[in-house]
């Protein structure tokens, strides 16, 4: 029989895995090891296999109950200060990495599954005594978390499957990975050492106590019996001469040692209190327990005269162990900053959205229908434009607008290098071409001054990039394109909501496009629009937009519709808005000044703790705009790293905390390398930030705990990667 023991290097894992070998039992052991490997040093056989890993990423080890006929999960945050640094993370390794670990058991054909629980789930005991019938009343993240996974353990029995709950009592004794924060343990310590024992919370409340070899000896008689005597079953695991108030059980150590003082703890409200019955467990598997608490405290205390052992020391505390793992990478074996993973970005999609998106479906009009019309107003109001135009995206708006100036072969467009690929190949694929001037290194948006010297007879466009959200130098860039007699078309994909010098991203030049797309500061799904002040414009830029007809499906098919054939006045695209991406947009536009608060308020919180950060620096804001904060960009200091910025975005990735890189320069891909001739040494600016830009998460739905984790996250790979 093949046994997998998870936590097989902890507390009681140490006991349990030598009797499990000892029966003649192969076992496979996992385990994090984040107290060292020493504990297992002791395991010499040929019958054990050790792996190392983290059971919140079981994905990582293929094959791990490959040949197993039992599973012990013993893996866990367990006891109440360490789940209370983080009930997330408490949730995530308690309760939703054992409802992976048992599915998998139940897909790889495992028989038998014994999950180590608490008695702790009883909480304020309801009732005087409590056996596995009586009402749970946990009053814990832990004990809350271990009742969570005992029911989704248990809710998977069947024929072929046989789950068991083992509801274990408070351990004492000495294990090879030995704690010193469970209550006897501590107790026997504080006064050996101390010659006092703290008594917390009063010392009226009731547990039950067990020593670590009995309880390691209980999970193998549950695991080993017959499975149709304890499948589906729970039990608690200790004895009935095990219960003890702690005041009592204080004065019992006391008395055991001698000369000790017993104190009570100020200010402790501890109300867990539980006297647990254990009939069930002795009457089902004749199960006894061989050891005392009189065996406990006199073998704790022979081990405590060794000089060379501390029982202060870190190693010997759950929570102080898991305190410093907090502040390691995950890759020098530490713990995530965050429980779960923050996405760079998410849209914000509610149950508005979802219901004018039905209602649209069900209307009949999906493509051409009367929402564009009043999506086009309601945010034309929004940036102050005259006009808009709505399509399917923001590529289709810059490729439009470019149709219109009429952009074409032997044209030239100026514009930034560190931009999505689209706005370069919009003009590409014209048969113009596009020329990259640098970027000003504090904003990392295009420079004017590069864009004079880019200046040739063959210009046709400047087409600047509000970066992240942040507004070009405007009034430098329009007095250039009125010099040189040259168009000028924002590309706003990331600025819905910014303004320059009072005037909203939008109604500033004469075309400017943005985008809808999933992650932008609103969404449509897929989508962009062309905010335009010339009303000839407009009605130009929707006719290129709908294959050069004078009418769309709307227009032709409505009830109010005119009947006539649709005529093709020039060639055009197929490029219009849908009409349920419409009514997406508009509910989304309902939403957005609390959006763009929320990103503003979010984005204020970096701002304020970032620059703390030596090895980092974010981009300048410049004087006069309002930023939309489409993107929270800091730039790394590599000079004052060990890690280059992918290095240092894997090990974010690792701390659960979502990255991009925005953008790596255009002029440094391989095929505007070659196409345009570029060298890295051309755009100076542009290619030294490429290798630092890193953006943060960062959108609407973040909450204050997401941000500090986020920066955390930041700061202890920073400082691992000096």
């Amino acid at each position: 029989m093949r046994f997998l023991v998870t936590g097989g290097a902890g507390y009681l894992g140490c006991c349990l895995v030598p009797q499990l070998l000892e029966r003649g039992f192969s076992v496979r052991l996992f385990d994090r090891l984040c107290f060292g490997e020493d504990p297992i040093s002791q395991f010499a056989s040929s019958e054990i296999e050790v792996i190392r890993g983290d059971v919140r990423r079981l994905q990582e080890h293929k094959g791990l109950l490959d040949d197993v006929d039992v599973v012990i999960h013993l893996a866990a945050l367990s006891n109440d200060p360490s789940c209370d640094l983080d009930a997330e993370m408490a949730r995530d390794v308690n309760v939703e990495s054992t409802k992976e670990l048992v599915n998998l058991a139940v897909q790889s054909g495992v028989e038998r599954f014994v999950l180590a629980s608490s008695c702790g789930v009883y909480g304020k005991g309801v009732f005087a005594v409590l056996d596995e019938k009586s009402p749970t009343n946990p009053v814990s993240t832990y004990a809350a978390s271990c009742l969570e996974a005992e029911r989704a353990v248990l809710a998977l029995q069947s024929g072929s499957f046989a789950p068991v709950v083992a509801r274990l009592s408070t351990l004492y004794g000495w294990s090879p990975r030995m704690r010193f924060d469970l209550a006897v343990n501590q107790m026997v310590a504080t006064a050996t050492r101390n010659g006092r024992i703290m008594i917390m919370g009063g010392g009226e409340q009731w547990r039950p106590f067990m020593h670590v070899g009995d309880a390691a000896r209980a999970l193998i008689e549950i695991a080993t019996t017959h499975a149709e005597k304890v499948s589906g079953e729970i039990f608690n695991v200790g004895a009935s001469d095990g219960n003890y108030r702690i005041i009592d059980l204080a004065k019992h150590v006391a008395d055991a040692l001698q000369n000790v003082e017993i104190e009570p703890a100020k200010g402790d409200d501890d109300v867990r209190s539980y006297r647990v019955l254990f009939d069930k467990l002795h009457d089902a598997l004749e199960f006894k327990a061989q050891h005392s608490i009189e065996d406990g405290i006199s073998e704790l205390k022979e081990k405590l005269e060794d000089a060379s052992l501390d029982p202060s020391d870190e190693q010997y505390y759950n929570v102080r162990r898991m305190k410093r793992l907090l502040d390691t990478p995950v890759d020098e074996g530490g713990e995530p900053v965050a429980a779960h993973f923050i996405p760079l970005a998410r849209p914000m999609i509610g149950i508005e959205e979802e219901r004018v998106v039905v209602e649209a479906l069900r209307s009949g009009w999906i493509t051409s229908g009367p929402q564009i019309k009043a999506f086009e107003e309601a945010f034309a109001e929004t940036v102050s434009a005259p006009y808009a135009v709505a399509v399917n995206s923001c590529t289709s708006a810059l490729h439009l607008c470019l149709v219109h100036l009429g952009v074409g072969p032997g044209d030239e467009v100026i514009t930034s290098p560190l931009t999505w690929s689209s706005t370069a190949n919009t003009v590409l694929n014209m048969g113009a071409k596009p020329v990259f001037a640098d970027v000003q290194y504090d904003t990392l948006n295009i420079n004017p001054d590069a864009i004079e010297k880019a200046i040739t007879e063959r210009t046709k466009v400047i087409m600047p990039v509000h970066l992240a959200g942040q507004p070009c130098d405007m009034d430098a860039i329009r007095s250039i394109a009125e010099k040189h007699g040259v168009a000028v078309v924002e590309d706003a994909a990331h600025a819905p909501g910014a303004a320059y010098k009072g005037t909203p991203i939008g109604n500033y030049s004469d075309m400017t496009c943005f985008s809808f797309y999933a992650i932008k500061n609103i969404t449509t799904m897929e989508g962009g629009i062309a905010a335009v002040k010339d009303e000839d414009v407009a009605a130009n830029l929707r006719l290129l937009a709908s294959n050069g007809m004078q009418a769309t499906a709307w227009d032709r098919y409505g009830r109010s519709a005119l009947v006539s054939p649709p005529e093709v006045v020039q060639p055009g695209y197929k490029y219009l808005m849908g009409n349920v991406s419409a009514a997406m947009g508009v509910e989304q536009l309902k939403k957005f000044d609390s959006f763009k608060a929320a990103r503003k308020r979010l984005a204020k919180m970096y701002n304020t703790v970032l620059p703390e950060l030596d090895e980092i620096r974010v981009p300048r804001i410049i004087d006069d705009v309002e930023h939309a904060w489409h993107l929270m960009i800091v730039c790394l200091k590599l000079d004052k790293l060990k890690k280059n910025r992918e290095e240092i975005a894997y090990a974010l990735r690792r701390e659960n905390v979502g990255t991009g890189f925005h953008f790596w320069g255009l002029h440094l891909h391989r095929y505007y390398e070659e196409s345009l001739g570029l060298k890295p040494e051309d755009l100076p600016n542009a290619t030294r930030v490429s290798k630092e830009v890193l953006s943060l998460p960062l959108w609407p739905g973040m909450s204050d705990k997401n941000v500090h984790e986020v920066v955390a996250a930041l700061k202890k790979v920073i400082y691992y990667s000096r």
